[in-house]
């Protein structure tokens, strides 16, 4: 049990069903759906469109999602809802324009959404209850308004300068050229007519009707190369999940575009490690979490990119005999100096999971990239876009080089845990950009290598190494930064925190529902 005298969270627990998000509402949502008798895939799905409106600097129907989703304890099918990249957005086009980045801001930034197209082909290859039905409490929300939570203002005051560059967005994002703060109302009426359209009309609207005409053309005006063309050839991938082996556990990520390998070369690395002799909060601890993150973003960076566009066997990438070579780069006395990797940041995405009476479980997250995305709101229709280009890599040969109707190397990941039989043990996921896969290897040991519950290892204090830099949440204790510095870590204590997360653990034992939701947000788990 936890320490009642110091400050947290005990561990939800239920029955019937579960959900974890980072807002309230969006749980409250998942968890009504449940109880009208709507399984998993049905409330991750309405708890999603929640937050595309509730928390529009992280995630919108303008952004990617990937998805987890194991029915009836059956393996996890991998679900890729990211989107495709305009067919005129080659590596050709942006030499012969001079363009040596795509700014964030920029209509270049912008990829086809494929969130929207996710979510309708969730529904039709799993959902129960009428996709209309998912979309009706979001609707509202947008059209009658929904408080401000705290942490989601936060972000909102932080980019004032983002919304202000383009006319559309200032007007429904700023108010007097200020940002919502907590606990104001804000609406987005536009958005709520969108969602209409798309309960009434399914996904048709917005991927060849007047929705995708409004974004194509809204992003023209603006230079971008984006056509009708482009919107439908945009689908959804269903394939088998990513697994390897963490000791007596297996471990699902998606398969690339997706990120996930990073997670399962980060496991693969710190298996070999004899965690029963380190602890949990130690120099020793921090320093092959930081060492196993450089060697896997290293391999991630040269090596991944969209499958259809590369004949990289990244199968390969997580056999025992390259992890074994991985893993003896590592010395607990010096840290491992990196080729051609710096690990950067791209720091706003919602991650939420839900687990039903018959333990289908959902891991699913959903983002719009950085803060607000694109900053870029289609003139009509509500729609704030993602800036998701930004991953591609302007290098010829690269296997992330950007092509059209290519997806980029992403950053978001949902993760499950099952055992050997392959019967769900966990569902789970952290959010923060490219410390999402850290995230999730601290999270894995934490339950499965230290013996912590739900809540403790969401809680349990984070660092990441961003720009070559060390940065220590401040509740590390100062002797083990010292320690890290000693190893030749550059170190500090960073300003913010990493992350959020949200999991539920599957106790089959006792047949309960055990979750956690992460107090750097600004949400909740609820079971019943």
């Amino acid at each position: 049990m936890r320490n009642l005298h110091i400050p947290g969270r005990s561990n939800v627990i239920g029955v019937n069903g579960m959900a974890a998000t980072s807002q309230p509402l969006s749980t409250l949502e998942a968890i009504s759906i449940l109880k009208k008798g709507g399984n998993a895939v049905d409330a991750a799905i309405a708890a999603s469109a929640v937050q595309a409106v509730i928390e529009p600097n992280s995630t919108g129907i303008g952004g990617d999602c990937f998805a987890l989703v194991s029915i009836k304890g059956k393996k996890s099918i991998a679900v890729n809802g990211s989107g495709i990249a305009p067919k005129k957005a080659t590596l050709d086009f942006f030499e012969s324009s001079k363009i040596n980045k795509i700014s964030t801001t920029s209509p270049h930034s912008v990829n086809i959404p494929g969130a929207i197209h996710a979510w309708h082909s969730m529904h039709q290859k799993f959902g129960s209850l009428d996709f209309a039905e998912l979309l009706i409490s979001a609707e509202k929300y947008a059209r009658e308004g929904f408080p401000v939570h705290e942490v989601v203002a936060k972000a909102w005051s932080e980019n004032i300068d983002k919304l202000q560059q383009h006319p559309v967005t200032k007007a429904i994002f700023l108010r007097n050229n200020k940002s919502y703060g907590f606990g104001e109302v804000h609406q987005n009426i536009n958005l709520a007519n969108t969602l209409q359209s798309i309960a009434k009309n399914g996904i048709k609207d917005f991927y060849s009707g007047y929705i995708a005409k409004d974004i194509v053309s809204s992003l023209n005006k603006i230079g971008g190369l984006h056509s009708m063309d482009d919107f439908a050839e945009q689908d959804t991938i269903f394939s088998d999940s990513l697994t390897n082996n963490y000791r007596d556990i297996i471990l699902h990520q998606c398969p690339p575009n997706g990120p996930g390998i990073t997670v399962l070369l980060m496991m693969g690395i710190l298996e070999k490690f004899d965690f029963t002799k380190i602890k949990p909060l130690s120099a020793d601890r921090f320093h092959l979490q930081a060492e196993a993150t450089k060697i896997a973003f290293e391999i991630r960076e040269g090596s991944i990119g969209d499958p259809k566009f590369n004949d990289i066997d990244f199968h390969q990438l997580i056999q025992a005999e390259y992890i074994n070579e991985l893993a003896s780069k590592i010395s607990m006395d010096k840290i491992y100096k990196p080729k051609n990797s710096t690990i950067t940041a791209h720091p706003e995405t919602v991650y939420l999971t839900v687990v039903d009476k018959d333990q289908n479980a959902v891991s699913f997250i959903n983002s719009i990239c950085f803060p607000f995305g694109s900053g870029i709101t289609s003139n009509k229709t509500g729609v704030i876009l993602q800036d998701r280009c930004v991953n591609f890599r302007l290098e010829r040969d690269h296997p992330n080089m950007i092509d059209g109707h290519k997806r980029p190397l992403h950053t978001i990941i949902p993760g499950q845990v099952t055992d050997m039989d392959n019967n769900p043990l966990l569902s789970y996921g952290v959010m923060g950009g490219q410390y999402q896969p850290v995230g999730h290897s601290h999270v894995v040991q934490n339950i499965f290598d230290f013996g912590m519950s739900v809540q403790e290892a969401i809680d349990f204090p984070r660092a990441f190494i961003l720009e070559n830099d060390y940065q220590f949440e401040k509740s590390i204790p100062e002797d083990i930064l010292l320690d890290l510095k000693s190893r030749g870590h550059q170190i500090s204590y960073s300003d913010h925190t990493h992350g959020g997360g949200q999991a539920i653990l599957i106790d089959r034992k006792n047949g309960v529902l055990i979750g956690g939701s992460d107090p750097r947000k600004d949400g909740c788990a609820i079971g019943y």
